[in-house]
């Protein structure tokens, strides 16, 4: 398949089953216990939970990945957040982020290591949502890029075939090293948090775009949108 312009390379995606196994290469560094820190709270101000996540990721060094709600193809809008002005906290980072998701329970939250993945709630446990799909065993020998770990994953999987992308927006996606690894039984959600965390400690990445036509975007840390109002917030409780 071509490259597409603006640096946005297409790949095909497919289907199976999994986890993560034995490492080696470039090294992971050692969870921490974030999820147990304690942070003041968080104001939306007329935003989505996506802003409130990306805030909470720069005031306690958390990586996150996001997984948007698709168009139905790549001519049609996808559905956009529901906006809040809110008060979350005080709490943990994990409370916080229950608060979050309890304000709109369209989208759920998981942890892997120091990472958080915030995801549409109906997808969490459909089998047939690509993201959810494991590779038996995935092999990386002296991988370079993020580009390359994420066609090898995709590469991976059994049909039925689909289409994904990954774009490159003001990041290099280079390795610091080449990086070797073995993986058993992991899913593409796994295998990119994986990818982020050889990108730097704070890396994550973005799923948009159309469901017959997905886009991956690997960064450095969510930055949130600028509020949109300038409405006192309400408070909710958790």
């Amino acid at each position: 398949m071509k490259a597409i312009s603006i640096r946005l390379t297409a790949a095909l995606i497919v289907l199976s089953f999994g986890r993560a196994a034995e490492v080696s290469g470039q090294e992971t560094p050692a969870p921490t216990n974030v999820f147990q820190q304690s942070v003041a709270g968080l104001s939306l101000n007329n935003q989505d939970i996506i802003d409130g996540v990306a805030m909470l990721s720069q005031n306690v060094g958390l990586a996150v990945s996001v997984e948007h709600e698709l168009g139905a193809t790549t001519s049609g809008a996808a559905p956009q957040p529901n906006t809040f002005t809110a008060t979350i906290g005080p709490g943990t980072v994990s409370e916080i982020l229950d608060g979050l998701c309890a304000l709109d329970p369209t989208f759920a939250w998981q942890k892997d290591g120091n990472m958080v993945n915030v995801m549409p709630g109906a997808l969490v446990s459909e089998r047939d949502y690509f993201l959810n799909r494991n590779v038996n065993e995935l092999v990386f020998r002296d991988i370079r890029d993020a580009q390359e770990a994420l066609f090898k994953t995709v590469g991976g999987l059994p049909p039925p075939k689909e289409q994904v992308a990954i774009m490159e927006v003001g990041v290099s996606l280079a390795f610091a090293r080449p990086w070797s690894a073995r993986f058993q039984n992991i899913s593409i959600r796994e295998a990119l948090d994986q990818i982020a965390r050889q990108l730097g400690p704070t890396f994550g990445w973005q799923l948009t775009g159309a469901k017959n036509f997905r886009i991956i975007t690997f960064h450095q840390q969510l930055m949130p949108k600028p509020s949109r109002s300038e409405q006192g917030p309400t408070t909710v409780k958790k």
